[in-house]
């Protein structure tokens, strides 16, 4: 968004711009006026979103030139800028319409709210906010950062949030899969951009395991209690899931309670990825709550048989036939000993897993013999015959370092390395922690901080520029992640090692 400041002292103008660059915004200064009659020009030029200007100036009061400026560019915002506390002048700038009246010296921080105040109700503003929300988001779920980073009227400790971990049971692997789940999250990410306004925000962020999640928030103190517009949004992805039916795959909507504060909200995200497996009882293709969840997850035998057959749907992809039939072995006896998985709705549950994980279709009345039976059959018709699949070796890992190392600019993602190797995300993610011990996002953060401080050390570039550099496009991101990997500003980093 375009702003302009005006002010007759060029040390003033100086310092509201470099608070500005800091605030990183997607503000564009566009000029710099010294006069109101050199503002009403640049008004007139440049139509700017904001215009930020003293009240005493030279030829024309900043007052004057506002009265004028509306009419010249009536959807421009007008900050004021006083170094007199007199009640009249503030008076005056609010019957002319003025967003906001500070005065001087100026407070960065209070410079900060006036804009957000003022452009609350652009969109391209409120986008900015979300973005800004998302990388943050990101780096609280994956431990690059932490609270104690955050103020104590921030979103992330006092707002509301609601979150969905999203997860595809499909015979669809490599590529196939791959384009799938991108056509899913585009839509998504549409939908979001759709519902977004001042005071909430939306998100689709990788969590440590491996899955994405769908994630929502809303602040009440910025005067917009948007519960009720949040749940009915989570609501609506059960019509996006089951357009996915149609493709042969079921997409399972595992969905939080609302949670007061990040902490809480990350507490539900790690206990549903635990809890995931429990689709299979509860049923795939839907949205299943987290009381819901932690209900099935009271009956052992309802834990075990759904992880029985996430393990057979794992050996299956990987085409490891002795785990295979040994999984199957250990689900006969379950289904022998415990009477509550046969069930009507719990078989129902079952099936509609086997046809979609696995490619079994199954007619209703099927008995849990014929389930084993079916099972079997498919491991002697998929797994026997075909050459095992290499497990993953260090080798296997190492190419994934060298992918890291070359593509550290750019916006890397662990799903899409998974799908160039034909692997699960949450597979690859699990084997990378464990041949490196050290999760995949952390790893990825690390190089990218090791060359930020050999940029820093033998080059002359900007933070901002040193930041893009090394896949960042957001400054304040950048600087928040430097800050706790190194306990150091970029700049106090530069001049300590000079």
């Amino acid at each position: 968004m375009k702003f302009i400041i005006a002010d007759d002292e060029h040390l003033i103008r100086a310092s509201i711009r470099i608070m500005i660059q800091e605030v990183e915004t997607s503000w564009d200064l566009v000029g710099e006026a010294s006069n109101g009659e050199e503002l009403l020009e640049l008004v007139q030029e440049h139509k700017p979103s904001v215009a930020i200007i003293d009240i005493r100036m030279p030829r024309m009061s900043g007052l004057e030139a506002m009265r004028l400026g509306k009419i010249i560019s009536p959807c421009t915002k007008w900050i004021i800028l006083s170094g007199y506390s007199d009640f009249s002048y503030a008076q005056e700038a609010v019957k002319l319409g003025a967003s906001e009246y500070l005065l001087k010296p100026i407070n960065p921080v209070e410079l900060e709210r006036a804009l957000t105040n003022t452009a609350k109700d652009n969109k391209e503003f409120i986008r900015m906010l979300n973005q800004q929300f998302e990388n943050s988001l990101f780096a609280l779920c994956n431990g690059l950062t932490s609270l104690k980073f955050e103020e104590l009227d921030s979103v992330f400790v006092q707002g509301w949030f609601v979150g969905a971990i999203c997860l595809f049971d499909t015979t669809k692997t490599g590529r196939a899969l791959s384009d799938l789940m991108c056509v899913f999250y585009d839509e998504l990410r549409l939908r979001m951009n759709r519902q977004l306004v001042y005071g909430m925000n939306f998100a689709v962020v990788s969590l440590p395991s491996g899955d994405m999640a769908a994630i929502g928030s809303w602040d009440p103190s910025k005067g917009v209690d948007c519960r009720d517009h949040m749940q009915h949004f989570f609501g609506a992805l059960d019509d996006l899931a089951q357009s996915y039916r149609r493709e042969g795959t079921a997409v399972t909507i595992l969905q939080t309670g609302d949670c007061h504060g990040f902490e809480s909200l990350n507490m539900q995200l790690v206990q549903l990825g635990q809890w995931s497996h429990l689709r299979v009882i509860s049923g795939i293709g839907r949205r299943v709550g987290y009381e819901e969840l932690e209900a099935e997850a009271s009956v052992p035998a309802k834990v075990k048989v759904s992880q029985l057959f996430c393990s057979i749907k794992h050996h299956l992809h990987f085409r490891a036939y002795l785990n295979y039939q040994t999984a199957v072995g250990e689900m006969e006896i379950l289904f022998q000993q415990d009477q509550r998985l046969t069930v009507d709705q719990t078989k129902q549950a079952v099936q509609l897993f086997m046809q979609h994980a696995l490619g079994i279709r199954l007619a209703g009345s099927s008995s849990e013999d014929e389930v084993i039976r079916e099972l079997r059959s498919l491991g002697e018709l998929r797994l026997l015959e075909i050459k095992p699949r290499e497990p993953v070796t260090a080798d296997f890992i190492e190419h994934v370092v060298q992918y890291i190392e070359q593509h550290y600019m750019d916006d890397v993602g662990i799903g899409q390395i998974a799908h160039q190797l034909n692997v699960s995300a949450n597979y690859l993610s699990t084997q990378f922690h464990k041949k490196t011990g050290t999760p995949f996002v952390k790893y990825l953060t690390n190089i990218r901080m090791l060359k930020a401080k050999e940029l820093l050390l033998n080059t002359n570039l900007q933070v901002k520029q040193i930041a893009e550099k090394v896949g960042y496009y957001s400054t304040r991101h950048f600087t928040k992640l430097f800050v706790e990997n190194c306990s150091s500003y970029p700049s106090d980093f530069r001049k300590s090692q000079v």
